[in-house]
Order: structure tokens, then sequence, then C-alpha cells
């Protein structure tokens, strides 16, 4: 076949193409029985575990791809796993591909924060890092590193299994990494087999592995762009929530995150149906060197830091919300709580009312 007639099949085969395209437009009135199924179908709601992210997102999460930009090491990881282990507590399957983060480092933080949840409640549990577990710790008195034995926090782990065990799934990204189409084809074929509704995690976007054989990946942005179609057609094509994280670029540190932080990593903004900006408020929002070091100060004093969710997007919601959330760093827990008043939080490992009080004339 010389080149011309190689042109001329290639043309033919895509007016067939266009010509099966058109074959399958229908006016809406064919639509209007699934549409009326759909609105009678009762859907099983997904909670995100918080009651004010929750009446953000109108009840909770839906068939939609939500895209969080956030700096690096501001508990970005540690709030979707939080989101994670809420939803498979509830009995909803969860696919989290981490493709930063091992298995183990991913259910030592959930230990972790189990421990401080008894902490919490009875103030005197046994609390532990996340570093305590996987680590050695050096033991003055023994004048050498040792492993904190498994059967001091044995019961934390029995309950982290317990509660989430049989429905959260990790998969790491391994040595070779994981395309957008490697997680579009897992996830349909678990959905296939799967009785109920599945969340999609996925930490984070830019780790998402170019395809080999599409040139185009090369470029950053192009194969970011691929990567959100593909999560945002498997949200809404095959119908599940998928959250996933977006770093941002330098341009875009020191300052209020906002819509604008999106177009840097291509088409981001247009494609994700909800967008959200994830702020360490007094850090990573402000511009004054001296005030952000005075506010991680505090933060290490009272053991969280204070932290603003803000809705920046929300296709078929309200939008311009922000929900307050305080973050203790060192058990990877979270609470939803508006008001950040650090004078009421006495249940704290870390602070005394000294350091309170100090904190609080600084911000003055």
């Amino acid at each position: 076949m010389d080149k011309e007639d190689y042109k001329q099949r290639i043309k033919e085969e895509y007016k067939q193409y266009i010509k099966e395209l058109v074959d399958t437009i229908q006016p809406i009135i064919n639509h209007k029985d699934e549409f009326i199924e759909h609105c009678r179908e009762h859907k099983e709601r997904i909670s995100t575990g918080f009651p004010g992210l929750d009446k953000a997102f109108s009840g909770g999460l839906t068939n939609e791809l939500y895209i969080m930009a956030a700096e690096t090491s501001t508990g970005k990881s540690a709030f979707l796993m939080t989101l994670a282990q809420n939803a498979a507590e509830a009995g909803i399957d969860v696919l989290y591909f981490s493709l930063e983060m091992g298995k183990d480092e991913f259910i030592a933080r959930g230990i972790s924060k189990i421990s401080y949840e008894h902490h919490k409640e009875s103030k005197n549990g046994l609390l532990m890092t996340a570093g305590d577990i996987l680590n050695w710790k050096y033991d003055t008195a023994l004048n050498e590193f040792v492993r904190i034995p498994y059967s001091q926090y044995e019961k934390y782990s029995e309950e982290y299994f317990e509660r989430y065990g049989s429905r959260l799934h990790i998969i790491e990204g391994g040595i070779n990494g994981i395309t957008a189409r490697d997680i579009a084809n897992m996830v349909s074929l678990f959905k296939k087999d799967s009785n109920g509704p599945v969340v999609v995690f996925v930490d984070y976007l830019q780790l998402i592995r170019a395809e080999s054989d599409d040139r185009s990946q090369a470029d950053r942005k192009t194969k970011t762009d691929v990567s959100v179609t593909t999560l945002k057609c498997l949200a809404s094509q095959i119908g599940m929530p998928v959250i996933t994280i977006s770093s941002i670029s330098r341009n875009s540190y020191n300052g209020k995150i906002s819509s604008s932080a999106f177009k840097e990593s291509g088409d981001t903004e247009y494609t994700g149906g909800v967008l959200l900006g994830w702020n360490w408020v007094g850090v990573t929002d402000g511009k004054d060197e001296a005030e952000k070091e005075q506010e991680k100060e505090c933060c290490r004093k009272r053991g969280y830091r204070k932290i603003s969710l803000n809705v920046l997007k929300n296709r078929n919601s309200v939008r311009d919300v922000s929900i307050g959330l305080k973050y203790y760093p060192a058990y990877s827990y979270f609470e939803e709580d508006d008001g950040w008043d650090p004078v009421k939080e006495n249940d704290t490992p870390f602070a005394n009312e000294e350091d309170i009080i100090e904190c609080r004339k600084k911000r003055k």
C-alpha cells in the first residue's frame, strides 16, 4: 500500500467513525425514563466523617472528581487517609492509590490516630506516633537503640484492622509506577465485582506515571491533563467519587490558595468538579516570615495546626465555603472546629495553659 492509499484509508475510517458517532445522537426525550429512574433510586450517602464538610458537599461525596491543592508537608495526605478510613469504617469499599507512601507507614499512621482517640477519651491512654511504631529509639539508660515492643500498641493495631481491614484497599505505586489508564481499568473491574459503592483516592496527581507509548505525555502539563480527564471519566461514567491531591508550584506559595493555583497544573481548574484549597492558617496563607515562624511555634506548643479547607469550586452545590479543622500532626488526627480557641484545648498532650495564653497574646 502506497502513501496515498494509506491516507485515503485513514480518511475513510475516520468518516465511518464520525458516522457511527452521529448515529448515537438522540433527542433528550429518549433519556427521560432513565433520568426518572436515577432520581427515584435510593443511593447510599457517602459521608466524609466531618458534618461541616458533608454540608458543604450537600450530603457527602458524589460521583465527581474532587481535586485538593496544597503545599507540601501540610497534612494533605493525612487528611485523605482520614477520609478513606472514615468511608471504610462506614462499610464503603475504598481503593487508595498510595503513590508516595508505603502500606506500613499508612497503617502506622492509622494506629497512631487510634491511640490519640483513646487518649482524648480516657486522658490516660498510651500515645503512639507513627515514628514510635516504625523506627528505632535511642534509650539513654541502656545506651543503645531499641524498638518499642508490639505488645504496647497491639490493642490499637487490632482495632485498626477491625475497623478498616475488610474495606480499605491500599495500592502502592511500586517501582514501575501506575498510569491513569491502569487506575481506571483496575477500578472498573473492581467495581464490576463489587456489590456496593466504591470510593477512589489518588495520592497524588503528579505522581501518576505517563503512558510509555504516548510521547505527548513527556510534557508534565499534558500528562496531568490526561490523568485528570481519565479520572473525571472514571467518576462520572463508571460512577464513583474520585478524590485526589494536586501539588502547586512555588509561585503559589506564600498566600491563600485560590483557583488560580490549579492553572499551573494543566486543565485541572476546568475538569475537576470540586476544587478545594488546603491552607495551614497563619503559615501557608501568609507572607510575613516572622509571623509564620511565630505560628509554627504556637502549633508546636498547643499540639495542633489550624487548617482551613476552602471549597473554591463546586459544580452542583455551594462554593466559597470554608471548613475549619484542627490537625494534630504527631498523630494524624483531625477534628472539625470553626472556633480554634486554644484556651479550651486542655485535652492535648502538648499544651499547658501558660503556653496557650502566650500563643494567644502573640497572635494579638
